[in-house]
């Protein structure tokens, strides 16, 4: 027998959300994870890197600030961001946000 089905809403839809939302693992499948993440109104994640592939972030609701090394690139609802392995970047929340990292 399988494992029971698991669903859910990361957005405000009509299916109740699966646990806590603040750092929610999707998946975790071999090295690579499927994480919904969120974030308050003037809440940051300092820089940091991430070795071993390049790492996806889909912004699904509010507004970030997003920097890598030296560049910075404003972020909103249907945006994404991909940074390369090893490169150190951090994120700066405008606006309460909900996103999906990929890496």
């Amino acid at each position: 027998m399988h494992p029971p089905l698991k669903c859910g809403s990361l957005l405000d839809g009509a299916h109740t959300a699966i646990g806590p939302q603040k750092g929610l693992v999707l998946l975790k499948k071999d090295s690579q994870n499927i994480i919904f993440k969120t974030l308050e109104a003037g809440e940051n994640m300092p820089t940091h890197h991430h070795d071993g592939g390049d790492v996806l972030v889909v912004v699904l609701v509010g507004e970030l600030t997003i920097t890598q090394e030296e560049t910075s690139v404003e972020v909103q609802a249907g945006d994404y961001v991909i940074f390369p392995a090893g490169a150190p970047h951090s994120l700066a929340c405008r606006q309460a946000a909900r996103i999906v990292i990929y890496r």
